[in-house]
């Protein structure tokens, strides 16, 4: 199973949007995608609760670990990662939860923007050392249908296309 988890808490975001997107793409070539959305529920990280960890963290790691491999759409906040994001792998560190764990980092902004958050997901995955390989999907407004939702066949290949080479390097991890 792959993890899917969204850097940005907004609902209507398009990083959310297109792991749902992804979620479909790869049901259709037989990969289950399962979207987690705790990192709204997880408190501040508190190196004082790592020897007692409060129950919705133990599940984010728990979550993490099982994973044969994560897919991750991180927004660009003021120059960086979001916060609440940020805070989610933070509460990795200790478990080394996505220790060697294959990653596919998406990167759905337009052409020229996101770089920072990129350099910052760089040096915290790689802290973390997980494994990570970049993947550019632009998402045009266009793509996205009247609920916000991405439709467009080409994206859907795209995205089937990168959930399919996450499983098979999470396959040939084990």
């Amino acid at each position: 199973m792959i993890l899917a988890i969204s850097g940005s808490l907004k609902r209507s975001s398009i990083n959310s949007a297109v792991l749902r997107a992804a979620t479909l793409a790869a049901a259709r070539a037989r990969v289950v995608v399962d979207i987690d959305d705790s990192v709204r529920q997880l408190p501040h990280f508190d190196p004082d609760l790592e020897g007692m960890p409060p129950d919705v963290v133990l599940r984010f790691r728990a979550r993490c670990k099982s994973a044969d491999g994560l897919v991750l759409a991180v927004p660009e906040y003021a120059f960086g990662i979001p916060g609440s994001f940020k805070n989610a792998l933070d509460w990795t560190v200790g478990s080394g939860a996505l220790y060697r764990k294959p990653v596919a980092l998406l990167d759905v902004a337009p052409p020229g923007r996101g770089m920072h958050a990129r350099q910052a997901l760089d040096h915290v995955l790689r802290a973390l050392d997980a494994d990570v390989t970049h993947h550019s999907v632009p998402i045009a407004p266009r793509e996205r249908d009247a609920n916000g939702e991405i439709s467009h066949t080409k994206t859907l290949d795209e995205l089937q296309a990168v959930v399919v080479a996450l499983a098979r390097r999470a396959a040939q991890a084990v």
